[in-house]
């Protein structure tokens, strides 16, 4: 699978579960243990930190200001 597949796949995983889990909130840690751990496919921490920054800039997610912590 290429790579910008599989930030696809774990852009989708994440909107998924924001969709189910609205007031969700993790670190990049507990987005790929516990947000993406029943998805099919693997990932690793580098892969689901530039699929967050994806949808940081396209505004679909947001950090907070006072940590590394990210919601919808």
């Amino acid at each position: 699978m290429k790579m910008k597949d599989i930030h696809s796949e774990i852009q989708t995983g994440i909107i998924n579960y924001l969709s189910a889990h609205p007031n969700a909130s993790a670190s990049v840690q507990g987005i790929c243990n516990q947000w993406l751990s029943n998805e099919k496919y693997l990932h690793n921490i580098a892969q689901v930190q530039t699929a967050v920054d994806g949808l940081l800039n396209r505004g679909e997610m947001h950090k907070r200001s006072d940590s590394e912590v990210y919601t919808l």
